[in-house]
């Protein structure tokens, strides 16, 4: 049954051309987006620390060319990169080019988490993998979560990228996404709950979750 943001979507004019645009670019690249998805979580295994730092200095910095090689710097000098380790010896800021800010969004989060798998008696893994689904009603109200969403230095759009990152069903609101919505011609406007709630529809008008939507922006970016 579809929902009643799909529903009023489908009224607009610009839907049914983009749709039929998703679909040729589902046929196309969704195998390997949704490969990609389900290997999503996986990246970090064991290395929840070095996750976080990804998800915070990802923020406006090329991906690729400047966070990953911060965040492998990081993990190697503290292996294994767990959050019990962020939440002792965050990176320094001069030392990694971050914001004042950022390592103590980073120490912030992993001491919360580490708490919560604590409160739960289960590994690192698990407890951010139950908070991330725990927490799927908030992704418009992020800052009512006191494990993460309501740290200084997350929006909607890192909130949602750690969902993901934790093994969530979630969709990034970035630019990145908007504009790959646009290119298939949907009208979307610039504020991220818009961008979610676009995507959203998108996802289900092709059966797609939202974090193989994500993965199938990224590819026919790339």
């Amino acid at each position: 049954m579809a929902s009643d943001e799909l529903l009023l979507l489908r009224q607009r004019p610009d839907w049914p051309a983009a749709v039929r645009e998703l679909r040729v670019r589902a046929e196309k690249h969704g195998a390997a987006a949704s490969a990609a998805a389900r290997t999503y979580a996986q990246v970090y295994a064991g290395r929840r620390g070095a996750m976080v730092f990804d998800v915070v200095a990802s923020r406006q910095r090329r991906y690729e060319q400047r966070v990953l090689p911060l965040v492998d710097r990081w993990a190697s000098e503290h292996a294994p990169g767990t959050l019990a380790i962020m939440a002792t010896s965050p990176p320094d800021p001069v030392t990694y080019g971050l914001l004042a800010s950022e390592p103590r969004t980073m120490r912030t989060i992993a001491r919360n988490l580490v708490d919560l798998a604590n409160r739960l008696g289960v590994d690192e893994d698990r407890a951010c993998l139950e908070w991330a689904e725990d927490v799927r009603a908030l992704e418009h109200a992020h800052g009512l979560d006191p494990v993460v969403g309501a740290v200084k230095g997350i929006g909607p759009a890192l909130f949602a990228y750690l969902r993901m990152r934790c093994g969530a069903d979630a969709l990034k609101p970035d630019v990145r996404v908007a504009k790959g919505l646009r290119a298939l011609g949907f009208r979307v406007p610039g504020d991220q709950h818009s961008i979610m709630v676009v995507a959203r529809a998108a996802a289900a008008e092709i059966d797609f979750d939202l974090l193989t939507l994500d993965q199938l922006l990224w590819l026919d970016g790339a």
